[in-house]
């Protein structure tokens, strides 16, 4: 069991890391589709704004703006039953996908490219690149929401 303590805030927005299980292999195309589905799904139950995303073969980030009196760590609960329900489908197997916490970062650079999976962020796929106006298909629709434009503005 987890001692993290997480803030039962809502109306704020959230960048989160949601990690792989050391354990499982890879995510595929087919992963990628089905944590898209389980976004798209827990999304139009529980009404959060998701602003921006990348997903990558071992983790994945996203903007998420959880609707009011909607918690953080509810809504990731969600996500992740209902990625893992689906990854587990297609891979026909069983157990836990995701590592039993998430993490708050801030946002530095873009992986794809770091990691080398891409020499351009907008040659990454699986992001909300695509959705700003970067070329190539939308995979997953985002919420574009205007950001304060004075950095020292808190989120």
């Amino acid at each position: 069991m987890s001692r993290l303590r997480r803030l039962q805030v809502t109306g704020k927005t959230f960048f989160i890391t949601c990690n792989l299980l050391p354990v499982r292999t890879q995510l595929t195309e087919a992963d990628f589709e089905a944590l898209a589905s389980a976004v798209v799904r827990v999304r139009s139950r529980r009404e959060f704004l998701f602003a921006g995303y990348v997903f990558m073969p071992d983790h994945w980030h996203a903007l998420i703006i959880p609707h009011e009196g909607d918690v953080l760590p509810d809504l990731m609960d969600a996500v992740k039953v209902a990625s893992t329900l689906g990854i587990n489908r297609s891979r026909d197997a069983k157990g836990p996908v995701w590592q039993p916490r998430y993490f708050d970062r801030i946002v530095r650079d873009l992986n794809p490219v770091r990691r080398g999976l891409a020499s351009r962020p907008e040659d990454w796929l699986w992001s909300s690149i695509h959705s700003y106006g970067g070329q190539g298909p939308v995979r997953l629709a985002v919420d574009r929401i205007l950001l304060p434009a004075d950095e020292r503005t808190r989120l």
